[in-house]
């Protein structure tokens, strides 16, 4: 299997086991990388639009379905009044633990499906995997 091969295989594996394990009634996939993608402190739109990998006109549909759940709100940047901050409501940041926890209990199901003295070569693996498609995306 090459990387390209390995990069199609992962992602309709890893939405396969999201939808199944992670998404819940009434919520889309796209919903939960948003609701997972935003911290603690906001995150401006063009930035969540570049997190997701989808357009600004995208993402905005998918706040304001968001917004309409009570989930986020949208306040003006405080530096930049033409931008346009995310914020997890406390509804939102509950929504946002739950999913966590549920990510947290899969990763656990994957970890003892691994040899045990394997497990830390995996980990380190997909780590510097992952590393490696960042920076090739920040350049």
């Amino acid at each position: 299997m090459n990387y390209g091969e390995l990069l199609s295989s992962f992602l309709i594996d890893l939405q396969r086991l999201f939808r199944a394990y992670i998404c819940f009634k009434d919520t889309t996939y796209s919903q939960i990388l948003a609701i997972i993608s935003i911290p603690a402190d906001g995150i401006e739109m063009s930035e969540l639009s570049w997190v997701l990998g989808l357009d600004n006109s995208t993402v905005t549909r998918l706040i304001i379905r968001l917004e309409k759940k009570s989930w986020v709100k949208r306040k003006q940047s405080q530096r930049d009044q033409r931008a346009v901050t995310v914020f997890l409501t406390n509804k939102g940041s509950t929504i946002q633990q739950d999913i966590e926890k549920k990510i947290d209990i899969m990763g656990d199901k994957i970890k003892l499906e691994i040899d045990e003295d394997q497990r830390e070569h995996n980990l380190e693996a997909l780590s510097s995997f992952r590393w490696t498609l960042r920076k090739i995306f920040l350049k």
